[in-house]
Parts: C-alpha cells; structure tokens; sequence
C-alpha cells in the first residue's frame, strides 16, 4: 500500500507539472504578455539601443492583457509565420498601459501624443528615433480582426521600406510642413482631451465597473480623432500632389463629454 500511495504521489506530481506547463503555454498563446514596468522609458531606450546595434527595426506595441485585440497581436507575432519576420527584421518591446495610465511618456517621446487604441503599433527607426509607420499605425486596433497573412504582409513590408519610408516627409515643401505642425497641434489637443477620459475609463477597469454609455462614447471619440487626423495627412499630401497652395484645412469637431459641457 504504501508503495502504491508513492506511485499515486509521483503520478499527481506529473500532473500537476503538465497542467502548470500548459497553463503557461495557453497564457503565451492568448497573449497574457504585457508585463507591468517599473522603467517604461529606460526599457524603450534598451530597445532601441538593441535595434540599432543589430540595425534592425524597433517595434513598440503598447497594449493591455485586459484587451481582447492586444492579446491576439501579442500571441500572434510569437506564432509562425509571422515569429520569423519579426525575428528577423525587429526588436520588439511589449509595453503595458495598465489602466489607460502608464506608459504614455515613452509614446509621447516617438512623436506620438497619445494611444488611441490598444494595441497601438509603432515601427521606430532607430538610428534617427522617428516613426516609420506613421500613415498607418492606427489600423491595429482591431488586431483580433487582421489574420495571420495580412499581419505578415503588413511587417514584411514595412521591413522591406525600412528607412527609406522616412524619405517621403525629408522632402515636404514648406507649405506642406506647415499644416502638418498645424495637423499635429489638433491631434495633440485632442489627445490632451482624451487624456481626461482616460482618467475615467481607467478607474472603471481599475475598479472592474463599467459604464457602457460612457465607454462606447470615449471609444467613438478616440477611433474618429485616429482615423480624422489619418485622413487630415492623406488630404495635404493629395492637394499638395496636385499642385494646390494657399490650403485652409477644415478640422472637425467633436461632441461633448456626456459628463461635461466641454465641446471640440
């Protein structure tokens, strides 16, 4: 009996060994990767230190394990296909935004106010530490929704343009750098506005009480302030292509906060 009593043991061990295996495997697959930081910054600038010395590109994914898209886009670039371009062209850094709180001053030093969505996907050159994504980093907030070939593309085109995707704003004419300074002082007001909201949303993700009213209306806002200013660029540079001066762009305005009596 006791001999049989040992073997049970050993059997339970064995077990208990393959389920805490498999529980941290599942925990890899879903993405459960976003580790909180005590440094974000000094972890950005190993980063791109790294990056540079192996002249690769850096990609900076600022996501949440409580984010259904963050966790798919964090599993993801550690599944094949997609682990070996990664591999082979980035180094990449994970950076939890825990409750819509942290991590903003290491995306407001890549040029970036604010992230819109979670993930919010930055491609960093990192010899001159400017974005070489900045036309369409916004996409990723729907990561869950984007396959695995779409995401493969996505990187391995990005890789292949590499710095020479910086090129295109080296030769913006003065007219065309004005508005973007212009463009860029909207978005940074909005995402100041935003900033606010997150006050909000992070004390109910904190707090696990959500205010669905009021968690759809910061989502609408935050999506339309992403794609309006996306599309702001892509209108300069169009009329700009076309042989257009003197251009006076018309921004848009949002509603008021439900909670307030503020309106942008």
């Amino acid at each position: 009996m006791p001999r049989f009593k040992s073997i049970r043991c050993m059997f339970s061990m064995v077990i208990l060994i393959i389920l805490a295996t498999t529980t941290s495997v599942l925990a890899s697959q879903e993405g459960e990767l976003y580790s909180p930081s005590e440094n974000p910054m000094a972890d950005l600038e190993t980063t791109l230190q790294q990056a540079a010395a192996e002249n690769k590109l850096a990609l900076i994914i600022f996501g949440a394990n409580w984010c259904h898209d963050s966790r798919a886009l964090a599993a993801r670039i550690h599944q094949e296909p997609l682990q070996s371009v990664i591999n082979e062209h980035y180094v990449s850094l994970l950076v939890n935004v825990g409750n819509l709180s942290e991590g903003r001053e290491a995306i407001q030093s890549l040029g970036v106010p604010i992230y819109y969505a979670t993930p919010t996907v930055l491609v960093v050159d990192p010899v001159s530490r400017r974005l070489v994504n900045k036309g369409n980093r916004n996409m990723w907030g729907r990561a869950a929704s984007i396959n695995m070939q779409d995401s493969v593309e996505y990187f391995t085109n990005i890789a292949a343009a590499g710095r020479s995707a910086l090129s295109e704003s080296a030769i913006y004419s003065d007219e065309q750098k004005q508005l973007m300074v212009e463009i860029d002082a909207f978005e940074a007001a909005q995402a100041e506005r935003l900033s606010e909201a997150y006050m909000i949303t992070g004390a109910m993700l904190q707090e696990d009480k959500f205010d669905d009213q009021i968690w759809s209306e910061v989502g609408r806002y935050r999506n339309s302030v992403a794609k309006d200013v996306d599309q702001l660029r892509a209108e300069v540079n169009a009329r700009i292509a076309d042989g257009e001066t003197g251009i006076v762009l018309t921004y848009p305005s949002y509603p008021a906060w439900s909670w307030s009596t503020d309106v942008h």
